[in-house]
């Protein structure tokens, strides 16, 4: 499912809700994931579904004969505390539904914690590095109320940040060199250091 795919069943699924549901208060649907990736432009791979982290109640029932997934909601610990105050809407011009992904940074974030080699290989793209705001993911990381806040294992975020990003500088890495089976990890992909303009995709 590419890009306009996606925005086609969106756009759909909009239609059917405006036409069966009677509430007049406006819904709102968050995606995440790769479908989110797609959407963004940051990724070009193809997705089977789309995956939905915050879904109002009443479109539940319509979301299968759209391939929209909210399975996804039992990983929200992986989420930033904070993620919704950084919602990016979706250029989707909705009659009863507002559409959403999470920010580029809070994906990233919350796909370091998959152990799926998809999810890797997406978070290291040349378009995601290019398009990163690294002093919003490194905010994110650290900060208290964040992911700090929410998620099941910080010692193991910081181990895996440090694998993905080996290059990065500033106090994730430094605090990791601290933890010695952190420190003793052989970090294999090379990335830019977050003063350094990744390369474009092409």
């Amino acid at each position: 499912m590419l890009k306009e795919d996606m925005l086609r069943r969106l756009r759909d699924l909009d239609e059917e809700a405006a036409l069966l549901l009677s509430d007049s208060q406006r819904l709102r649907l968050v995606i995440v994931g790769g479908g989110a990736l797609i959407l963004m432009e940051v990724i070009a791979r193809s997705t089977h579904d789309i995956d939905a982290l915050a879904v109002s109640p009443q479109l539940r029932s319509l979301l299968a004969d759209y391939d929209i997934n909210c399975d996804v909601q039992a990983y929200s610990c992986n989420f930033a505390y904070n993620y919704e105050s950084r919602l990016q809407k979706l250029p989707i011009d909705g009659q009863v539904i507002d559409f959403y992904t999470a920010s580029l940074e809070d994906i990233v974030i919350a796909k370091l914690f998959s152990i799926r080699p998809q999810d890797r290989e997406d978070i290291i793209s040349p378009a995601v590095l290019a398009q990163l705001d690294w002093e919003r993911l490194h905010q994110i990381a650290h900060a208290p109320d964040e992911v700090m806040a929410n998620v099941l294992s910080v010692t193991g975020l910081i181990a895996i940040f440090c694998m993905i990003f080996p290059s990065m500088k500033g106090d994730t890495a430094r605090a990791a060199t601290d933890i010695p089976w952190i420190r003793n990890t052989v970090c294999t992909v090379p990335v830019p250091h977050r003063d350094t303009q990744p390369e474009q995709a092409v």
